[in-house]
């Protein structure tokens, strides 16, 4: 069904430029919650806005019989029923469907486009489906001077899908751009487009597909002759969402980007150089000058051929460890280093990074890491070990949906690792893991590198050695009630070595030249010598981690920004969350989520540290009330409830609720201050065995209760089991009831944002790094 003139013309390229709207538009939303429908049944109705529909559909669904990229049928004919061309020679009133569609993306008056919503949700869905085409730069055109449109460092938007090439060859041929005449030429750096080649109507080329609401930043414009106008556009992560995803964890842009691009857009933060996400952020220096210098070359040199730049940048993705616990007496002594240490360390800038959208690289990120998930292999299967001596069993692990070794020394067992790393002087390390002790006062090896170069436990303390004489001891015997995230790190350039228990140095030495032997090569790697515990999330890097990062690993539960990919923990365990009927929107930081639609929840499991009794924990996030106040948060397990926050009627006061938490197991019920309504608030909760309950708002202590002994997480049984968070709405154990003012069954409508959970009392330093942009 292609057109006598337009037969091997994709007018796509040319097509939709000139007329973008110049004002920034309501983002695409809503056409999310349609059904997943077939292709007849999306385009229903449109029967009556797209001329011959019906035919070009059946011709799409022929075409689109063996889908590829896992796609259905009807997903990979909705692609290709986008790429036809009609034929305007049979009416010339006939338009493409793409036509309408993108003219409609472009209309300020947004209800227009509900008649395409069914239509959208299966195209989006398609395209959502489709691998990100890698970061490259793409181009396409018109036969127009649009200069003006674009002045440098402009941020503008196209609201359209937009159709661009990867062989500037194409363009520049007589069935499109031609040689002669007035054009302009966009070059365009992707970081999200789709490839579309497989299930397009146009099967020979390679075609990529940028999505609507595409953010781009005009970096350089170059007018190689008087009637040719090149113009350098840069995509961006908008700071917004502006085309809702069409279904749950739907990713339009990759995650890595996403964290990128929010750590440095410009339009909200500064441009702080002291939080970079990618390794090699140098690439991106003078971008803009180099692509103009090589489209020079081309253009003088008559040959106009494909400029394809792949960055090299490592990304960072978010799976991993965290937490610990410790007793009463070691939990107090730990927060209370914990706060001599921010004091004298986290109010650097360094520090503060870590709350900005730029977390460290997640343990998983290593030279080895090993889940112990029903095995002793390395994640990346370079270093696999093998259990020597007796046998071994798992159980569920510190990270809940995992699993963790067992070694009961029965029979002497360790794990043998090889090949061994090929240490030298100059090498740095850290070694970090998660530990439950079973026996205390033992003498173990948890993991030697090669002879002398180990961390161990010495009559219950933590220890480590770089060589026979080069030792360091910890503090105080390790307690074996619940687990300890222990950290061993060597940095090479300051030639230091120290060890951590739950984030807080235990001891540091300096000026250190380890003890390498060169004939040590056979030595294998060993884990867990006289050790009688459990392990979990051992990560091995060759690099030298910062007193701030252990602390991360350490004590983070979780974090999660709601931001593209809003469903992602960004922090190093990888809890990755479910939500329902939640709309993202304008945000404290970037983006944030709405519960306003009954029904509403955000929510995640498996917390292991809100269910270990006398463990101090800390919830901090953005809050801003809106048409009803009620229930916005809800800690609990199938078993008992540990937590509810929430906004009193009428008013908006805020409450904390912690069911049966006094000694006598009495409810206490917090409250706070009166919120105000439609504008965002940050708040606190913390509780530490020494400290209690506490409850701040913007980093100002509001209230606070010394009668919070003890949780319901120390009832014992099933109550110390892992523990769920729900945000939106109450979602607790019959005992979560008798929230002060607040009715369980009321539904709590507005928005929150930036939710962190720690695995230690925050203080007020913590908390204003937390809120300060």
């Amino acid at each position: 069904m292609s057109t006598s003139h337009n037969e091997n013309i994709n007018c796509r390229y040319l097509s939709g430029i000139s007329d973008e709207p110049k004002q920034l538009l309501e983002p695409i939303s809503g056409y999310a919650h349609e059904p997943l429908l077939s292709l007849e049944e999306a385009c229903e109705p449109l029967l009556n806005i797209v001329s011959r529909l019906p035919v070009h559909i059946w011709i799409a669904k022929q075409n689109s019989q063996n889908p590829a990229d896992g796609l259905t049928q009807d997903e990979s004919a909705a692609i290709h029923l986008y790429t036809m061309e009609w034929d305007s020679s049979i009416n010339e009133s006939s338009v493409s469907l793409y036509v309408h569609l993108n003219q409609t993306l472009k209309g300020i008056d947004r209800t227009k486009l509900r008649p395409w919503f069914r239509y959208l949700k299966l195209f989006l869905t398609a395209l959502a489906k489709l691998p990100v085409a890698p970061r490259q730069t793409v181009w396409r055109g018109i036969r127009a001077d649009l200069s003006n449109d674009y002045p440098q460092d402009e941020k503008i938007t196209w609201w359209a899908f937009s159709s661009c090439t990867t062989s500037l060859k194409i363009l520049q041929s007589d069935l499109y751009l031609g040689t002669v005449g007035t054009r302009t030429l966009f070059s365009i750096e992707t970081i999200n487009g789709r490839a579309i080649r497989s299930h397009s109507h146009f099967t020979t080329e390679d075609e990529i597909l940028l999505l609507p609401g595409t953010f781009l930043e005009v970096k350089s414009q170059f007018n190689p002759a008087s009637d040719l106008h090149i113009i350098h556009l840069q995509q961006k992560i908008p700071p917004y969402v502006l085309l809702e995803p069409p279904f749950e964890g739907a990713e339009l842009y990759p995650s890595s980007e996403t964290v990128q691009a929010m750590s440095k857009n410009t339009n909200l933060q500064n441009n702080d150089s002291s939080r970079p996400w990618y390794k090699n952020n140098k690439i991106r220096f003078g971008i803009g000058a180099i692509l103009a210098i090589i489209i020079v070359a081309i253009i003088l040199g008559a040959t106009l051929g494909t400029q394809t730049r792949t960055q090299t940048e490592t990304l960072l993705t978010s799976t991993s460890t965290s937490t610990s616990t410790s007793t009463s007496t070691s939990i107090s002594t730990s927060t209370s280093t914990s706060t001599s240490t921010s004091t004298s360390t986290s109010t650097t800038t360094q520090a503060s990074f870590l709350y900005r959208g730029s977390p460290p690289d997640p343990v998983s990120v290593a030279d080895a890491f090993y889940t112990f998930d029903e095995n002793v292999f390395d994640l990346y299967s370079y270093r696999n070990g093998k259990v020597i001596g007796g046998s071994v069993s798992y159980i569920q692990g510190y990270v809940a949906y995992g699993q963790a070794i067992v070694l009961n020394q029965s029979i002497p067992t360790q794990i043998n690792i090889k090949p061994a790393f090929n240490l030298t002087v100059s090498s740095a390390f850290t070694i970090e893991g998660f530990f439950m002790l079973q026996k205390t006062q033992m003498n173990a090896i948890l993991i030697q590198l090669m002879p002398y170069i180990s961390m161990n436990l010495t009559n219950g303390i933590l220890t480590a050695s770089l060589g026979s004489n080069i030792t360091i001891k910890g503090k105080s015997v390790i307690s074996t009630d619940g687990w300890h995230h222990f950290s061993f790190v060597y940095d090479s350039i300051r030639h230091t070595m120290t060890i951590y228990n739950d984030g807080i140095v235990e001891a540091t030495k300096s000026s250190i030249t380890p003890e390498i032997s060169s004939n040590n090569s056979n030595s294998p790697i060993i884990i867990g010598v006289g050790f009688q515990g459990y392990i979990d999330q051992l990560s091995i890097s060759l690099k030298a981690k910062s007193f701030e990062v252990i602390l991360w690993d350490a004590t983070v539960a979780a974090y999660y920004p709601l931001e593209l990919s809003w469903l992602d923990d960004r922090g190093p365990n990888g809890l990755n969350a479910g939500a329902s009927k939640v709309l993202p929107i304008y945000g404290w930081q970037y983006n944030a989520l709405n519960f306003n639609n009954t029904g509403a929840y955000y929510k995640a499991n498996g917390f292991t540290v809100l269910g270990t009794p006398y463990h101090a924990f800390s919830i901090a996030l953005w809050v801003r009330a809106e048409a009803q106040p009620g229930v916005f948060l809800t800690i609990a397990n199938p078993y008992t409830c540990l937590l509810v926050l929430g906004f009193q009627n009428h008013r908006n006061i805020l409450v904390a609720h912690l069911p049966n938490a006094t000694a006598t197991g009495e409810d206490v019920n917090i409250i706070g201050p009166e919120m105000p309504s439609y504008a965002w608030t940050h708040v606190a909760f913390t509780w530490s065995p020494r400290d209690r309950a506490k409850l701040y708002t913007s980093s100002y202590l509001q209230a606070a209760s010394s009668e919070a002994s003890t949780l319901n997480n120390a009832r014992g049984g099933y109550n110390s089991s892992p523990m769920t968070i729900t945000l939106g709405t109450y979602n607790g154990a019959a005992n979560c009831g008798d929230i002060e003012g607040i009715s369980s069954s009321q539904t709590f409508m507005g928005s929150l944002d930036e939710i962190f959970v720690f695995a230690r009392e925050l203080q007020v330093n913590d908390l204003i790094q937390i809120i300060t942009p």
